[in-house]
């Protein structure tokens, strides 16, 4: 079947946003580990669950919006920018984000396939939020532990 040149389009356009995605993702996790991978995840996480949210309930695929990744990835969101230092947040999170998140990839055979949008997002909803906690846990938490009490 002969695809249509606005689909190719949209094609191309999305595998540049993809690589854009894990190129930015991979530099700022390495270069800037405690500050701007936070803003990004918060923000690349906000953009990719919008775009979900609407493509689903416009197509009338509401009812998978109803999936544990969704309530795991706000809870995720809420620990970044809301409560930094709760660590009931952050073990649940941690929990969530390396068991059922990191199961779900190899259950439901997320892969990166760059031109799909929709596979992007269903495996940045799965990945994201597992190699962040993951981060958080063994490199932040370490390093702030040698920081100075706050007065």
């Amino acid at each position: 079947m002969a695809t249509s040149p606005f689909q190719r389009r949209m094609d191309k356009i999305a595998y540049v946003f993809g690589t854009t995605i894990l190129v930015a993702y991979s530099y700022l996790i390495g270069k800037f580990p405690h500050t701007a991978i936070y803003t990004y995840s918060t923000m690349l996480m906000v953009l990719l669950l919008c775009h979900r949210y609407y493509s689903y309930w416009t197509n009338g695929y509401f009812y998978y919006l109803y999936d544990f990744c969704y309530v795991a990835n706000f809870f995720m969101i809420y620990l970044l920018n809301f409560a930094p230092k709760n660590q009931s947040l952050l073990i649940t999170c941690f929990v969530f984000s390396n068991g059922p998140l990191a199961a779900a990839i190899a259950a439901f055979r997320n892969s990166l396939v760059y031109h799909r949008v929709d596979m992007l997002t269903s495996l940045a909803i799965h990945a994201i939020p597992m190699t962040l906690m993951t981060h958080i846990r063994w490199v932040t938490v370490p390093e702030q532990s040698n920081l100075p009490l706050e007065d």
